[in-house]
């Protein structure tokens, strides 16, 4: 069994252990540590990938895994982890990677549930409504990408400065979908505020003190949207603080689907079950 990196944290090293094949030497830097990890993620299903992810480990998790480590954080999931069937997380081959903005992409994760389709409440306030539902098609298949320390430009109202984030990590979904539903009464009530979307990619870094969360999406008419998870207080703001804008621009370089697959984004959650 691999031994994983001294930076992995002591509270998910049992759990991680029991599916890891394998462990890379040198950390993202995402996660400096459990206490870290603890004060800044209330979901215990974050947490797990996070933690994953620092610590650079591949194998396959079923959802006993998951279930064991979510036992010990602080707080419950919000997910049904009773539908997980596995979660893996894998090198690519050298035939399926892919190179973009001078980064190699040879991780994926690879989600799967016991059905093709999971539709549940969305549980995350948004404008302090709860609008809709949150679906998601299995198996769903990301693409990594470990981006690290990066510069952005953070656009003010009245001016722009330079920050810096670290431990930047991009999730592009490739197959399967993850949509936010909104409910028809809250959709004309907000407008452009909030509308439906389909997740093509969440990253997470570090920046000014906190863990930051981004989530990039398109709508049903092709707009582009973008959502700020607020790992700590388990809530999602639709245009985020000035920060996370920023890091949301910088990854849709890796998150975004060309544009003859955009319509295709929205296909297989359209599609009736047969």
């Amino acid at each position: 069994m691999a031994r994983l990196t001294a930076a992995l944290l002591p509270l998910v090293a049992v759990s991680v252990l029991a599916g890891a094949a394998t462990a890379a030497a040198d950390p993202l830097g995402l996660v400096p540590g459990e206490a870290y990890l603890r004060a800044q993620v209330k979901e215990p299903v974050f947490a797990w990938v996070l933690a994953l992810v620092e610590a650079d480990s591949l194998g396959t998790w079923a959802a006993d895994d998951v279930q064991a480590f979510a036992a010990g954080w602080d707080h419950p999931s919000v997910f049904p982890l009773a539908k997980l069937v596995s979660l893996r997380r894998e090198a690519l081959p050298d035939s399926a990677r892919i190179e973009r903005e001078g980064l190699v992409c040879d991780r994926r994760v690879v989600i799967e549930l016991d059905a093709p389709r999971l539709d549940m409440p969305m549980p995350y306030s948004i404008l302090g409504y709860r609008p809709g539902k949150l679906s998601f098609g299995s198996p769903l298949v990301a693409q990594e990408w470990r981006v690290g320390e990066r510069e952005v430009l953070v656009r003010g109202r009245q001016e722009a400065r330079r920050a810096r984030v670290e431990g930047l990590v991009v999730f592009a979904i490739v197959s399967g979908w993850t949509v936010l539903d909104v409910d028809g009464w809250l959709d004309s009530l907000l407008g452009d505020k909030l509308d439906d979307s389909a997740t093509v990619g969440f990253a997470a870094a570090r920046g000014e003190g906190r863990l930051l969360g981004v989530a990039n999406s398109i709508g049903r008419d092709g707009r582009f949207i973008f959502g700020e998870m607020d790992f700590r207080a388990g809530t999602i703001a639709p245009h985020g603080r000035p920060l996370a804008r920023a890091m949301a621009g910088l990854v849709r370089r890796w998150s975004d689907p060309p544009p003859d697959r955009r319509p295709a984004v929205w296909a297989g959650y359209d599609t009736p079950p047969e």
